[in-house]
Formats: C-alpha cells, sequence, structure tokens
C-alpha cells in the first residue's frame, strides 16, 4: 500500500506560475488545519511531513501544488503579511495614510508588499491570533506555574519560587524563620500599601486568568474590527472611483458629440458656401456670353 501510494504521488502534475487568489486562500485554510491538527496529537514530527500533509490537504481541495511549492509560498505570504502588520501599527496613532489606502507606487517607495488583498490579509491575522491563543491554552511545562514570593518585611530578600501545580491551587504559606514565628498571622499574605488596589490580592488565580483571557479577546475584536472598517473603506472607495469613472465618461461622450454636431455645421457652411460662388461663377460667365453676343450684333 506504501509503495501505490508513493507511485500516486509521483504522478501528480503539479501546477506551474502564479498562484491565484484562489489557491492562496487553499493554502492558508490548510496551514491553519496543519497547525491545529499537530497541536492535538502530532507536535514534534519533521517539518518534511508536515508540508506533506499540507500538499494533501490543497490536493484535495483542487490546488494542484506540491509541499515545496506550498512551504516557499506560505513563508513569502507570512514576510508581506508581517510587513503589512508592522506598517499598520506604526501608523495607526500618527498622520501617516494606512496601507490599504495608498496606491502600488507608494507602496513600493515604502518597501511594502503591492499588492496584498485584504481578504488574504484577514485570513492570515485568523491564523495567527488562532495559533497564539491555541499555544498560549496548551504552553509547556510552566503553563500551569504559579509564582510565589516571600512576604516582604520579614527580614530576608524577596526570592520568586515557581511551584508547578496541574490544577490551580490555594495559597502556599512558606514557612517563615523562627524569629518571626509571633507573627506568622499578619504576614501569612503581602500587605498592600494604603489607597492602593486590592483587586490583585483578593482575587482567585482563575478570575485573574479570565480577565487576562477577556483582555486578550477584546484585542482580537479590537482586530477584527479594525478589518472590517476597512474593508468597509476599500468598498466605499471603489464605489466612490466607480462613480467618478461613470461621470468623466459621460463628460467625454457629451464632449465628443458636441464636436461632431461642430464638425456637421462646418461641412454645411463649405457646401454653402461652395454652391454661393457656384451660382456667381455661373451668373458671370452669362453675362459675359451676352456682352460677347451683343457686341457681334453690333
Amino acid at each position: 500500500m506504501a509503495n501505490q501510494g508513493e507511485n500516486n504521488v509521483m504522478m501528480r502534475d503539479y501546477r506551474k506560475g502564479n498562484w491565484t487568489v484562489q489557491e492562496t486562500m487553499v493554502l492558508i485554510e490548510a496551514k491553519k488545519m496543519d497547525d491545529e491538527r499537530r497541536m492535538k496529537s502530532e507536535r514534534g514530527k519533521p517539518a518534511e511531513l508536515r508540508w506533506k500533509w499540507v500538499e494533501d490537504y490543497c490536493w484535495r481541495k483542487g490546488c494542484l501544488r506540491s509541499q515545496n511549492q506550498c512551504n516557499d509560498k506560505w513563508d513569502n505570504l507570512m514576510r508581506d503579511f508581517k510587513k503589512v502588520r508592522e506598517y499598520e501599527r506604526r501608523v495607526a496613532g500618527g498622520g501617516e495614510l494606512s496601507y490599504w489606502r495608498i496606491e502600488k507606487s507608494d507602496r513600493k517607495d515604502k518597501k511594502l508588499p503591492s499588492n496584498m488583498l485584504p481578504q488574504i490579509y484577514d485570513a492570515l491575522v485568523e491564523v495567527v491570533e488562532k495559533k497564539g491563543l491555541t499555544a498560549a491554552a496548551t504552553g509547556g511545562s510552566n503553563a500551569n506555574a504559579t509564582v510565589v514570593g516571600l512576604p516582604s518585611g520579614l527580614g530576608q530578600p524577596s526570592m520568586p519560587r515557581v511551584m508547578q501545580n496541574p490544577m490551580p491551587a490555594p495559597t502556599v504559606l512558606l514557612p517563615l524563620p523562627p524569629t518571626a514565628q509571633p507573627t506568622i498571622l499578619r504576614y501569612s499574605q503581602p500587605l498592600p500599601a494604603a489607597g492602593s488596589d486590592t483587586t490583585e490580592y483578593s482575587d482567585s488565580p482563575s478570575k485573574r486568568r479570565r480577565r487576562r483571557g477577556e483582555g486578550s479577546s477584546g484585542g482580537s475584536l479590537h482586530e477584527v474590527g479594525s478589518a472590517i472598517s476597512k474593508s468597509a473603506f476599500i468598498i466605499a472607495e471603489a464605489i466612490r472611483s466607480n462613480e467618478e469613472r461613470e461621470e468623466r465618461r459621460h463628460r467625454e461622450v457629451l464632449s465628443l458629440h458636441r464636436r461632431r454636431l461642430q464638425i456637421e455645421e462646418s461641412k454645411a457652411e463649405i457646401n454653402r458656401q461652395g454652391i454661393s460662388g457656384l451660382v456667381e461663377a455661373v451668373n458671370k460667365l452669362a453675362d459675359s456670353i451676352h456682352s460677347l453676343a451683343s457686341h457681334k450684333s453690333n
């Protein structure tokens, strides 16, 4: 069966040339599915096998590209995506125009990709953010680590110590020095300064993690909203540009019609003048003949 699979792979006729938008979207979808697959059960497999899986996925979706082509295209996409993302973050609070509002020539002058499409950028944002959230949710051995420090005021430096807990654990009390035995209840937790916010000390670890998760989701919603606003602006610009082109075409048609009328009037005037000249010449010729006849008769 393995030899049969290898023969099928060798018989594949890979497509050459530039990538279409549909092929690019299929590749992004394949990479997103591959990230989810590796996060679940197949982490640590060689990169060649991963890109082979991406090739098979793309092949099933009608994107007839090899694993090397997929790898190279993905590297180029991520390089362009990072450039556009960094530029957008840099100009977010400044007076410069957004990447989506500048011309291709200006993009080249700023050393930015000249042909990044909004739908491709949004799809890459989703893949990158989802990969980051998944990595944070299934982090390494220190994902659930709780940092506990010595209370200040006990005569010892505050040295953090990491304790590994697979599940949120209750507050761990460190052993106090012999000289601090009478104050074990007073210094079981670091005391907040007067007038300071005590939310950090009163909330449980699960609430703090949930609050941090809400902050991350808020940032994601902000970026999605920003992408939607950019798309709406691009659509409005396209509609306005189309209306301007229609109006300019209408003016050109009217101007052409006026020129055509002027040419026809000029032709009519020339014909009228030619007929008048011809009539005058005939009259003069008739007068000359009449004068000549009169002269001969005399």
